[in-house]
């Protein structure tokens, strides 16, 4: 929906602003393309697939749209320094837009990170701090029997019992067996899910609606990784990750700190308009931008499960011209 621009900046966020002009998230991913390719760690490969990916995120989303932004672009710099794909079919990160308020008293609309299961896993295997870690729902009719002292689960599925359905979820839990040598069990009920989906204001839209089960998953994946070691640069960035997620919980700001200057970013005042050719409008703003942009490259195999590129691939060179990038919205 439109919206009619601010006259003067918010102090907080000193943004850098344009004057002419209704904003759209073409304008927002050219002017911080730089920024963007930048932000990418040289370990998940070429950066330009997961800036396409969260392209589109933000431009299929009417919600997104209407957010802030500097949120926008702090969430997509998220998701990249992290290396995670921002929606998807890979299900490793979403932006959800929720009312914040602002620092002169008003709420907008600004992008929240979410991290999913697969984001947390895709993290853990990266830094290599576990040699496995396999978590599982429980159904009322699986066969289940664990130990804590002890780590140990025995663990049939429903259907391996002789059951005519799984019933109910009841628990979900991930044994973690760790590089080092040793192993963790974390075992959490539905009761506990079901807390910690409470405390979450996106309990009632996004994920925890539409994929309870991964949800749950990510839940117990997440309270085993404050337990992992951390030592590793990756293991870094899953504190961060797991520092941003306790502050969406809580529904605390997300970006309060966040500066575009900081990076030579620009963002503009009003909400993000409807793009007006999708991927085309990707494709103009990576031209437009000067930066070099790899080509797509088909992804190594490797032994990291769960890892989208494993942390050997290489990187390759940027090419010459702009007919990669080109090639890069075509076929």
């Amino acid at each position: 929906m439109a919206r009619k621009a601010d006259s003067t900046e918010p102090a907080a966020g000193q943004m850098q602003t344009a004057s002419a002009g209704r904003s759209t998230v073409e304008q927002l991913f050219k002017a911080n393309m730089t920024a963007l390719v930048k932000a990418a760690p040289r370990t998940t490969g070429d950066p330009t697939r997961l800036i396409r990916v969260a392209y589109n995120a933000i431009h299929y989303d009417a919600k997104l749209r209407e957010c802030t932004q500097r949120s926008l672009l702090a969430g997509v710099l998220e998701s990249l320094k992290l290396g995670l794909t921002l929606g998807g079919p890979m299900q490793e990160a979403w932006l959800v837009a929720f009312n914040t308020k602002q620092s002169d008293g008003s709420y907008r609309p600004e992008a929240t990170f979410i991290i999913g299961y697969q984001g947390f896993r895709n993290l853990i295997d990266r830094a290599k701090a576990v040699v496995d870690m396999q978590p599982q729902l429980v159904y009322q009719h699986d066969f289940f029997d664990a130990e804590l002292s002890e780590p140990r689960v025995t663990h049939k599925p429903w259907w391996m019992v002789g059951a005519d359905e799984p019933g109910e979820m009841v628990a979900v839990y991930v044994m973690t067996h760790l590089r080092g040598g040793g192993k963790q069990l974390t075992l959490l009920s539905r009761k506990d899910v079901d807390a910690h989906r409470a405390r979450s204001r996106a309990k009632d839209s996004g994920p925890w609606v539409t994929d309870f089960g991964a949800m749950a998953l990510k839940t117990v994946i997440r309270v085993a990784a404050k337990y992992v070691p951390k030592a590793s640069e990756v293991m870094q960035l899953l504190s961060r990750a797991l520092e941003l997620e306790d502050r969406a919980d809580r529904g605390e700001a997300q970006w309060e700190q966040f500066d575009p200057k900081q990076i030579d970013g620009q963002v503009f005042d009003q909400p993000a308009g409807e793009p007006a050719k999708g991927l085309e409008g990707l494709k103009a703003a990576m031209l437009g931008s000067g930066v070099p942009v790899v080509s797509p490259q088909s992804e190594p195999s490797g032994t990291v499960v769960g890892a989208s590129v494993p942390a050997s691939a290489a990187v390759p060179s940027p090419p010459e011209s702009d007919e990669v990038v080109r090639g890069l919205f075509e076929g």
